[in-house]
């Protein structure tokens, strides 16, 4: 018997495989599988075009607006904030990225004073009105993408 259909796969599928293997390795929920991840998220990524075949398709410009994205890198629990970075978006495009800072010595209030700061300055430069993150997404500090990091083993 067929294993049963599973949405997380299919959700995974979608996914790079170095966003995959962050979201589902070890620092995400522990899900991934080297020996049967590769094969199962070809299976779901191709599943459609071999049920859909013969069925015709359509496609439509989803609508398009501002969001801004916040990256937190910190560990999981009540750990301090390690580095912080934003992404503007527009409709299905990041347009504008604020590149990470590491957060040593900052106060919460500093912190959320800056965020505050990186909405308007997304604000002014486009033209748009940002309000707030619309999506907030919490890596792990072993993934500080900042050059000079002290966490990282080649510096």
């Amino acid at each position: 018997m067929p294993k049963p259909f599973s949405n997380k796969c299919l959700l995974c599928s979608q996914l790079s495989t170095t966003q995959a293997k962050i979201v589902h390795g070890s620092d995400g929920d522990n899900c991934w599988d080297a020996k049967h991840c590769h094969n199962r998220r070809s299976f779901y990524r191709h599943r459609a075009q071999h049920n859909d075949e013969g069925i015709d398709t359509i496609s439509i410009e989803p609508p398009a607006n501002y969001f801004a994205v916040l990256y937190l890198y910190k560990a999981p629990g009540d750990k301090p904030l390690h580095a912080l970075g934003a992404e503007l978006w527009y409709g299905q495009k990041a347009i504008c990225r604020l590149e990470p800072i590491h957060c040593f010595g900052l106060t919460a209030g500093k912190i959320k004073a800056y965020t505050e700061q990186v909405l308007k300055a997304f604000s002014q430069k486009y033209n748009c009105t940002v309000f707030q993150y619309k999506e907030m997404f919490e890596i792990n500090p072993s993934k500080c993408p900042i050059s000079e990091c002290p966490l990282r083993p080649d510096v």
